[in-house]
């Protein structure tokens, strides 16, 4: 009997802002042992704002399904004008201090993404007005850094191991979520708690 090969599909992509996002998708991702690629301009060192945001979706990798099926191996359903991706979402990491009220809630609303092929499967997370402002409020961030001092920072409080899967990953990243969730400046428990559901434990 032929031995079925399984596809290890990719399940997500998380487009990042900057360096301390992209730091945190990373120890979310890598350290649950996901199939979750984070996309982020020069490794996080260039930012990308809302309001730039449809220029990334709008590029080569992303700009249709055609296009994103060549770099991405996503498990589809149909064919032609009616292939669907299946068990897949694409989230997006944002500030919201550098845009106008306007354009913050029609990011949030999904307004902005409402003529994109990909509008179905994107989450838009938000951080309200940024990251640090989140964490401090979720007590993860006890004393004001400034931006030379972020990557060292983030690099300490989300730590990415290559360590086999455990139950204590598990539990830092649900402590997360604890932390998170009650916080109205943000909506990050929606992307940990994806991560989770996808954790092979």
């Amino acid at each position: 009997m032929a031995r079925r090969i399984e596809v290890n599909y990719v399940k997500g992509i998380v487009i990042c802002h900057g360096k301390s996002e992209l730091q945190l998708v990373k120890y979310a991702t890598t350290n649950l042992h996901l199939n979750i690629h984070p996309y982020a301009r020069a490794n996080g060192k260039t930012s990308i704002q809302i309001t730039s945001l449809m220029d990334v979706l709008n590029s080569r990798s992303f700009r249709n399904i055609n296009s994103f099926l060549e770099q991405y191996s996503v498990e589809t359903e149909g064919k032609g004008k009616k292939t669907k991706l299946v068990n897949f979402k694409l989230y997006t990491v944002m500030d919201t201090d550098d845009c106008t009220q306007q354009q913050k809630e029609e990011y949030i609303t999904k307004k902005m993404f409402a003529n994109h092929w990909a509008s179905d499967y994107i989450v838009p997370i938000f951080n309200n007005p940024k990251l640090e402002y989140v964490m401090q409020k979720c007590g993860l961030l006890t004393k004001k850094i400034s931006s030379g001092e972020k990557n060292e920072y983030y690099t300490r409080i989300f730590p990415i191991n290559g360590e086999p899967l455990s139950f204590d990953t598990k539990k830092e990243i649900e402590e997360l979520v604890h932390r998170v969730q009650p916080c109205k400046d943000t909506n990050l428990e929606i992307f940990l708690n994806h991560c989770l559901s996808l954790c092979q434990l």
